[in-house]
């Protein structure tokens, strides 16, 4: 995959899930490293969390376990994500 393709796709997910603040992110995402980062970080975690998702519908109790920490985890990235976006 290309690397401007690899960023897209890390910069999709966070929009995604805040598709209203898209110009915010789209800002945040071209000046703050940190916050690029994040949506790596974010991107990630939102593709684990699927896959736990589907092993724990499948009757997997790791995967329940595991898509519950992932939960977790995509939570406090998008917190984490709304605190950039939110600065002046």
């Amino acid at each position: 995959m290309a690397t401007s393709e690899f960023v897209m796709e890390e910069f999709r997910a966070i929009v995604t899930r805040f598709p209203l603040r898209e110009l915010d992110i789209r800002r945040c995402f071209n000046r703050d490293a940190q916050f690029r980062a994040i949506c790596a970080d974010y991107d990630e975690a939102v593709k684990a969390l699927r896959r736990w998702q589907q092993a724990a519908e499948q009757g997997d109790r790791e995967g329940s376990r595991k898509a519950a920490d992932y939960e977790r985890l995509v939570a406090e990235l998008e917190a984490e994500a709304l605190v950039h976006l939110n600065r002046p």
